[in-house]
C-alpha cells in the first residue's frame, strides 16, 4: 500500500477520461458468412475509444514540467519498474493505486520524463481506462499511459467522497486488476476477468475496463471489459485473433443453481474444444474463450441469493431443470487468417467460430404461458493438411510441393428447448427441437493439380414433445 500519497495541483491540460459507455450495447454474434478471401484477414473488435484517446492525451512531459511538490519516493518506485512493451507492466502500480483509496482519498496525477525513466522499451506506446461508479453516483477513474516522451498515471474522484464501503470496495479489486493486466501480457496472452466480474455488486454500479497497446497508428493488443447489473461483455483483438462476448444478467431467475450452472460451463468446455477438433483452431485461443465464457456466465454469492429469491418468472423446479441454467449470451471467436499457399493465393487457413442462446418468454390472456430457449452456434473454417502425414507439409511456389488435401468446413447447429405451461401456472408439456445444416469439403491436389474433391453433407430436423401433466 502506499500511504501518504500526495496529491498534485490539478492541471488544466490534464484530461479526464470520460463516463463510461451506457450499458445495454449488448455485442452481437458474429456472422455466418464466410470471411473475404485474403492474405490476412481479421475481425476489428477493439478500436481505440475515446477513453483511450483521452488517456494518449496526457502529456507526461508536461505534467513532470508543472510538478509544484515533490514526487512521493514509493510511487516513483514503482513508476520507474514500468518497463513498457507490454499492459501488464502496469500491473502492480495500478494495483497499488487502487489499494492506497482506502486510507488516501485524494486525486493523484503524477508522471515520469523518460529521460527519467532510464533505459525503457519505447517501441509501443500503452494505456490503461478503468472506470468504476458506485451506487451512489460517485466515479473512480484510473489512467495509465506509456508513450516515448515517458509515464503518467492519475486517479481521480468525480461526484462525492467516497464512504467507507465505497473506498474498500473499489480497493477490493486491486487484486482482479492486476491479474487481468498481467495475464495480457503472457504468451499466450490470457483474460483472467473472473475477479473483474465478481465485484461487490451492493456497493458498486458498473466497472469498465479498456487496454491498448499499439505501435503508431497500429493496434497490437486491445480489451474493452464492461459488467454491470444488467449485462457483462467483453471486446479483446490482438494480432492472432478476435473474440467478442456479450451475457445478459438482467434475468436472474432463467438462471439455474449452483450444480446445474457448474454442468452447463462445463458442458460448453466440452462443446468448445469439439469445435476446435473439428475445425482445427488454435487451443490457446479457445482456452481464452473457454476463461472469458465462464467469467461472464458464473455466479457471486450475492447473484445466486437473487437468483433463488427472483419471482421474476415462475417456471418452477421442474421447468427451470429442462433450460440451459446459464444467462443468455452471445459470443464470437475469429481467427486471423493466414496464406498458407503461395501457388494458391485464395487458399486460406481460417477459424471462426460464435454461438449465442436466447430466451423468450410468451402469456396469453389465458395465464397460458411458454418459455423457449434456443441455442445457435455456427462454425467456419479452412485448413491444409499433408497427404502423407509422416511428411511435413511444406507448401511453396513449385509444383513439386502442392500435394496437400484442402479443408472447408461450414457448420451451423441450432436447438430449442420449449416449456408450456396451463391457465393454472403448472407445466403441462416440453418442446425439443433440434436442427443441424453441416457441410465439409476436402479438396486434393497433387503436383498442384486438383484431382479429387469430396463434399460430406450433414443435415437434419428433429422434433419431440413430452406430455408432463400425463406423466406426474
Amino acid at each position: 500500500m502506499i500511504h501518504g500519497l500526495n496529491p498534485t495541483t490539478t492541471l488544466p491540460f490534464t484530461a479526464r477520461v470520460s463516463s463510461p459507455l451506457q450499458p445495454g450495447a449488448n455485442t452481437r454474434a458474429a456472422s455466418n458468412s464466410v470471411p473475404p478471401t485474403s492474405a490476412s484477414t481479421k475481425v476489428m473488435f477493439g478500436s481505440q475509444t475515446p477513453e483511450i484517446a483521452a488517456v494518449y492525451s496526457l502529456s507526461p512531459k508536461k505534467i513532470s514540467a508543472s510538478m509544484l511538490i515533490p514526487q512521493h519516493t514509493q510511487l516513483l518506485g514503482l513508476m520507474q519498474a514500468v518497463s513498457g512493451g507490454s499492459v501488464s507492466s502496469f500491473a502492480s502500480l495500478g494495483s497499488a493505486l487502487l489499494s492506497n483509496l482506502n486510507d488516501k482519498r485524494e486525486n493523484v496525477t503524477q508522471a515520469l520524463s523518460g529521460a527519467d525513466m532510464g533505459a525503457v522499451n519505447a517501441s509501443s506506446d500503452a494505456a490503461v481506462a478503468l472506470n468504476i461508479v458506485t451506487h451512489s453516483g460517485s466515479t473512480v477513474s484510473l489512467v495509465m499511459t506509456q508513450q516515448a516522451e515517458g509515464l503518467a498515471v492519475e486517479v481521480k474522484t468525480q461526484g462525492e467522497a467516497l464512504s467507507d464501503d465505497e473506498a474498500a470496495a473499489v480497493a477490493n479489486l486491486s487484486g482482479a486488476l492486476e491479474k487481468t493486466l498481467n495475464g495480457l501480457g503472457q504468451q499466450p496472452p490470457q483474460l483472467d476477468l473472473l475477479g473483474l466480474s465478481h465485484f461487490d455488486s451492493s456497493v458498486l454500479k458498473s466497472i469498465d475496463l479498456k487496454t491498448d497497446l499499439r505501435n503508431g497508428e497500429a493496434t497490437l493488443q486491445s480489451l474493452n471489459f464492461h459488467a454491470d447489473d444488467k449485462t457483462r461483455s467483453v471486446a479483446y483483438e490482438d494480432a492472432e485473433f478476435s473474440l467478442e462476448m456479450s451475457s445478459d444478467t438482467s434475468h436472474p431467475a432463467l438462471t439455474g443453481n449452483a450444480a446445474q450452472q457448474q454442468s452447463a460451463l462445463s458442458a460448453w468446455d466440452d462443446k468448445l474444444d469439439k469445435a476446435r477438433r473439428a475445425g482445427h483452431g488454435d487451443r490457446d485461443q479457445i482456452a481464452v474463450l473457454k476463461s472469458v465464457f465462464r467469467a461472464l456466465n458464473s455466479h457471486t454469492e450475492s447473484e445466486a441469493a437473487a437468483i433463488s429469491d427472483s419471482k421474476a418468472i415462475r417456471i418452477g423446479d421442474n421447468g427451470a431443470s429442462q433450460l440451459s441454467g446459464l444467462n443468455d449470451f452471445s459470443l464470437s471467436l475469429t481467427q486471423t487468417q493466414k496464406s498458407a499457399n503461395p501457388a494458391r493465393g485464395e487458399e486460406n487457413d481460417r477459424f471462426a467460430y460464435s454461438a449465442s442462446q436466447s430466451t423468450e418468454e410468451s402469456t396469453g390472456s389465458s395465464g397460458v404461458k411458454t418459455v423457449k430457449q434456443t441455442t445457435h452456434s455456427h462454425l467456419s473454417a479452412a485448413w491444409h493438411e499433408a497427404l502423407d502425414p509422416s511428411i511435413p507439409l511444406a507448401l511453396n511456389a513449385m509444383k513439386s510441393s502442392q500435394n496437400y488435401y484442402y479443408h472447408l468446413l461450414d457448420n451451423d447447429e441450432e436447438s430449442a428447448t420449449t416449456l408450456n405451461y396451463n391457465g393454472h401456472g403448472q407445466l403441462a408439456s416440453v418442446g425439443q427441437h433440434e436442427q443441424v445444416n453441416n457441410r465439409e469439403t476436402v479438396k486434393k491436389y497433387v503436383l498442384g493439380k486438383l484431382v479429387d474433391q469430396t463434399v460430406t453433407p450433414e443435415a437434419y430436423s428433429r422434433d419431440k414433445q413430452l406430455a408432463i401433466l400425463k406423466t406426474l
